[in-house]
């Protein structure tokens, strides 16, 4: 016995249920939007030598704003496909024998590795990596908390460290000494090459 799918929702919730992705852009333009206003409003000393400490966090504003238009009409424009998008019906089961029917019966073109109706049928909405994303906030949370006490250098390797880890490495030592040394790149390229001292927290009698 084979069940077929109901008509496909086309309610503003199919829309949205499609349209997930958007969450990615609308915090990459909101990132943007405020990097953008703390940048204008930014007070800037009179003998501050060119470019200026408003040149770095305005690249990335308009980075953040340009990539959240594209993303957004990507989103937009592709959709996740009705059937991976819509709810699993928990009516559907398999027959009580486990030969295949027809209508899932591997074809040529599916041992060749072209898609088929039966591979559609089986298709598994992506889930997010809820660890992964808590871990990320965590990561950026301490950073915040941590930069002025113990100084960029130590708050900037934590969040590399971190940001690592909460996207898979498992090469810890490894992750730490790579993200010391970014810290310590990001620290000469301000210090020698805008002429801004970033916050020296704890090590400021050493650098």
């Amino acid at each position: 016995m084979t069940t077929h799918p109901g008509p496909a929702d086309t309610g503003p919730a199919a829309f949205l249920r499609r349209r997930t992705g958007l969450i990615i852009p609308l915090l990459l333009l909101v990132t943007g939007v405020v990097l953008g206003a703390g940048t204008l409003t930014m007070e800037v000393p009179a003998n501050v030598a060119s470019p200026g400490p408003r040149m770095f966090p305005t690249v990335v504003a308009v980075a953040c704003l340009v990539f959240a238009v594209l993303l957004g009409v990507d989103v937009l424009r592709r959709p996740e496909p009705e059937r991976v998008a819509a709810p699993a019906d928990p009516g559907a089961a398999q027959t009580a024998d486990d030969t295949p029917s027809a209508d899932t019966a591997p074809t040529v073109s599916a041992l060749s590795g072209g898609a088929t109706a039966g591979d559609t049928d089986g298709a598994v909405r992506t889930r997010s990596n809820h660890r992964a994303l808590a871990g990320l906030v965590g990561t950026i949370a301490a950073f915040i908390a941590l930069l002025v006490p113990l100084g960029w250098l130590l708050s900037g390797a934590l969040l590399f460290w971190g940001v690592a880890r909460a996207l898979g490495s498992r090469r810890p030592v490894f992750d730490l000494f790579l993200s010391i040394a970014i810290s310590s790149t990001v620290q000469l390229a301000f210090s020698a090459g805008l002429g801004l001292n970033l916050p020296p927290g704890i090590l400021a009698g050493v650098l």
